[in-house]
């Protein structure tokens, strides 16, 4: 469900914001500094009760206050007007905890927003889903199977409990070893419904992806595999068998969905050693706007989009290419730009935003 007003007290900068949004196309104007980025991350935030820079929640609210708070009235796709809609919201306290709310109720799980408010974010250290570790890789596509496959969650809480009881018993040596063989028995059809669920999502995203990364590139020279994890061929307690003398010299269970990642590679080589930055950038964006089509086509309900510093490392034509992607997909976005780059009569130009302006941590439209 798109974003029609949003919300902000006390994030970072932004002591107070009152946002009437567009249901297409939002950008966010303004100098380094000036709020941009934390308007972005308070609507992740509200979706996800994290931020995508900082973990620390102190670091987050507004200095000499111990709260922020990020709401929004969601559209309903359903209705022609935009006060038939949910109101969500989300509190963060400096001392850890969360209150999280739906149309005035308390919720205990903050992936009930999540699924009312899907979000997905490409900044300019989103290349190190290019770069970096399998994990960065698992969590872009999970949030696609999270999205899709709806029984997902389910398996993923009873794997990871069960992991996390194993790798307790492997890194203390004097444990009885043969509890292992319980944890192994929760583990094993979890991590196989997982997989499962991980291969028929990628399956389905196949089309989505090869179009996009053909549209982006040009060829057929960037391609994108899925590894699971472990021997999938075969049953899960037969990788865990064949592994447990490694596991318990290393104290943790080293095959499983857990360790699963998906490679993207450039003419058969590991494309982060082989393409530029840019081409990392553009990489990213083929992968993440196939994943934002594929859920809208297979959802029916649109995703929200927040693409910070969109001209960055990109040049006009592959800027333009990423505008004309997201029009054709017609999701919500949220762009943000420095005030002075000489791209954002392009973005205007191709996406006819609503403009907002930002300075120093004041927002006006």
């Amino acid at each position: 469900m798109p974003i029609h007003t949003l919300e902000i007290t006390n994030v970072r900068n932004l002591q107070r914001a009152l946002l009437q949004c567009s249901l297409q196309c939002n950008l966010i104007i303004g100098p380094n500094g000036s709020g941009k980025t934390s308007l972005l991350e308070s609507i992740i935030i509200l979706s996800q009760g994290k931020s995508f820079r900082n973990s620390q929640k102190k670091s987050i609210i507004s200095e000499g206050n111990t709260s922020l708070t990020v709401t929004a009235l969601l559209h309903d796709q359903t209705s022609n007007s935009p006060l038939h809609g949910t109101r969500v919201g989300i509190s963060k306290f400096a001392n850890g905890k969360t209150l999280a709310k739906i149309a005035s109720e308390k919720i205990q799980r903050i992936s009930e927003i999540t699924s009312l408010l899907p979000v997905c974010v490409i900044e300019p250290n989103s290349t190190e889903i290019v770069e970096g570790s399998p994990s960065l890789r698992r969590n872009v596509l999970d949030w696609g199977v999270f999205h899709v496959e709806h029984d997902f969650v389910k398996h993923w809480r009873i794997f990871s409990s069960a992991l996390k009881q194993r790798n307790a018993l492997l890194k203390h040596k004097s444990s009885d070893l043969s509890q292992l063989r319980y944890w192994d028995e929760q583990l094993a059809p979890a991590a196989e419904q997982i997989t499962k669920l991980r291969r028929r999502y990628f399956k389905d995203l196949d089309k989505h992806l090869r179009s996009s990364l053909d549209y982006f590139f040009n060829d057929e020279s960037v391609t994108v595999e899925l590894l699971d994890g472990w021997d999938s061929e075969k049953h899960f307690f037969e990788s865990l068998n064949r592994n447990i003398e490694r596991d318990k010299r290393y104290g943790f269970t080293s095959v499983g969905p857990h360790k699963a990642d998906f490679e993207i590679k450039s003419d058969g080589y590991l494309a982060k050693d082989y393409l530029s930055r840019g081409q990392k950038k553009l990489a990213v964006y083929a992968i993440r706007l196939a994943q934002v089509l594929h859920y809208q086509q297979v959802c029916g309900k649109n995703v929200t989009l927040l693409l910070d510093d969109l001209p960055s490392e990109l040049d006009k034509d592959n800027c333009e290419k990423v505008c004309k992607e997201i029009k054709r997909i017609e999701c919500q976005v949220f762009i943000t730009s420095v005030d002075t780059s000489n791209l954002n009569s392009l973005i205007i130009d191709t996406l006819s935003p609503k403009l907002f302006h930002v300075k120093h941590g004041t927002v006006t439209a």
